[in-house]
């Protein structure tokens, strides 16, 4: 650290340069970063206030499910339903991220102040330091994690319900930025049951009855309430409207108003609409919380059971070695679709979540490599004088393995790790178009493109805008790995100095 930093950092006496992540940066010179970290951080307290009342009706459901499951267990699956739990975790990820930003802010400053010497400065830094001067690889890790948030906050930022259709006629297989005239109705077509058919022995009735009613309206996309048509007048007491071939009427006292201009409206879809008249956008948006996170956690589960086995074969040798190679052996010797396959059709029967026997079965089907690259770093660490001197000290397997290889060989782990979950999320999207993967009306990426693949030739959006999002995120993911890989690589690093 320069003369000059050291002294910008220790006067910084204003409180927005301590405490809003990214403005201490742009004070040191650090524009680029300083401003996408204070930019990222002020997402959060602007999608607060823009959807506010969503925000507070989502902590409010939680709040009154959390007291009923702790006290009332006959109604838990009244409480804990998955499409109202999706608007927790926005809530949560709202007001949970910026307090992490800040955290790291005030802890990154505060390094740079007490660690600045070079000297002292770790592997990993030296290594983040080398991986943000590759402005391809960083750029790409800024996708991923715009993804990521986009994923979390999907609940917020979708502009309608990925499952949700009426009028189908007027609605489906809408181009790109189409709009469509919806008339405001009085009451919904479609009443949902009220809360008054519910037959409940609770010790709580009250509270039940405030959170369905919540519930219903965190859900409640008001689609039953509008009338979508292709055009339409008034004459009289009657709205005549166009729908497709047909002329049908509804007495205007119906309307929310007598004013046309005032119960009239239009439906805007950036990306188009379905065979159903769904929106492609919020499918596509709700899509990536699937695809992203089935992708990281089978990545996940992959690597931890490749690390072991391959730690394991490799340490131990002789017949630990060779009896878990030859497995691994047999295994990569099947083609892999085909496994996946086999588990799929014999775990089918079993009452298990799709998603969760797809995040297993890739899991699962994935840790061969990572167990032979682990067992070949393994081999080269475990005869190094820091790994030998460590059984001279009479110290235990467990704790040379967890204390002194593993650390010593994450990095090839951690590159690899990353340039795998572009791949799983292609076999995911696969499996999805073979209709073998998420099922329907969940969507992922890989089912809005098999519900796509009839109509390329006259509503191409349906799956050419989900197949661009698959190619954005394995493209970014594949570059921050390759940024990753050179970042650790010393050879490199040397050739650079």
């Amino acid at each position: 650290m320069t003369e000059i930093t050291a002294q910008q950092l220790r006067g910084f006496h204003s409180w927005a340069q301590r405490n809003i992540p990214g403005v201490g940066f742009i004070v040191l010179g650090r524009r680029t970063f300083g401003i996408l970290l204070l930019l990222y951080f002020l997402l959060f307290p602007f999608l607060l206030l823009l959807s506010f009342g969503e925000f507070a009706r989502s902590f409010e459901s939680m709040a009154l499910s959390v007291f009923l499951a702790l006290v009332d267990f006959d109604h838990t699956s009244l409480f804990l339903r998955g499409d109202v739990m999706e608007h927790w975790v926005a809530a949560l990820f709202i007001i949970v991220m910026p307090i992490v930003l800040w955290h790291l802010n005030r802890r990154r400053l505060r390094q740079l102040v007490l660690d600045g010497d070079e000297h002292e400065l770790s592997q990993w830094t030296l290594a983040w330091r080398e991986f943000k001067k590759n402005r391809v690889a960083a750029s790409a890790m800024v996708v991923i994690i715009l993804l990521y948030t986009m994923a979390f906050l999907c609940p917020f930022l979708a502009p309608f319900n990925p499952n949700v259709f009426e009028d189908g006629l007027v609605t489906k297989f809408k181009p790109p930025l189409s709009s469509v005239t919806v008339l405001q109705l009085k009451e919904p077509r479609i009443r949902s049951i009220g809360i008054e058919s519910l037959q409940l022995d609770t010790d709580y009735p009250s509270v039940v009855r405030d959170l369905v009613l919540v519930n219903k309206e965190l859900m409640e996309e008001n689609f039953s309430a509008q009338w979508a048509v292709d055009a339409f007048r008034v004459e009289g007491a009657q709205v005549m409207a166009t729908v497709k071939d047909s002329l049908r009427t509804m007495p205007v006292s119906q309307m929310v108003s007598t004013d046309p201009d005032e119960f009239s409206g239009t439906r805007t879809y950036l990306l188009g609409t379905d065979g159903y008249g769904r929106d492609i956008l919020s499918r596509i948006l709700y899509g990536s919380r699937v695809s992203l996170s089935l992708g990281f956690i089978a990545v996940l589960l992959s690597v931890s059971l490749g690390t072991f086995v391959g730690l394991m074969a490799g340490y131990f040798g002789r017949y630990a070695d060779s009896i878990l190679m030859r497995i691994v052996d047999i295994l990569l010797a099947f083609p892999a679709l085909f496994l996946i396959l086999i588990i799929i059709s014999a775990f089918e029967s079993i009452a298990v979540p799709r998603v969760v026997l797809i995040v297993l079965v890739l899991g699962l089907t994935s840790w061969m490599g990572i167990s032979r690259l682990v067992r070949g770093e393994v081999l080269s660490v475990k005869e190094r004088e820091f790994v030998i001197a460590a059984r001279t000290l009479g110290l235990g397997h467990a704790r040379i393995l967890t204390r002194h290889i593993l650390p010593n060989i994450l990095t090839p782990i951690i590159v690899n790790a990353t340039l795998r979950i572009g791949g799983i999320i292609l076999v995911e999207a696969a499996l999805s178009f073979l209709n073998i993967g998420v099922q329907p009306p969940t969507a992922s990426w890989g089912n809005i493109i098999f519900e796509g693949k009839d109509y390329l030739s006259n509503a191409w959006w349906v799956s050419t805008l989900p197949g661009f999002a698959i190619v954005v995120v394995v493209v970014c993911f594949n570059l921050m790995g390759d940024g990753l890989r050179d970042a650790f690589d010393p050879m490199l690093n040397n050739e650079r100095l």
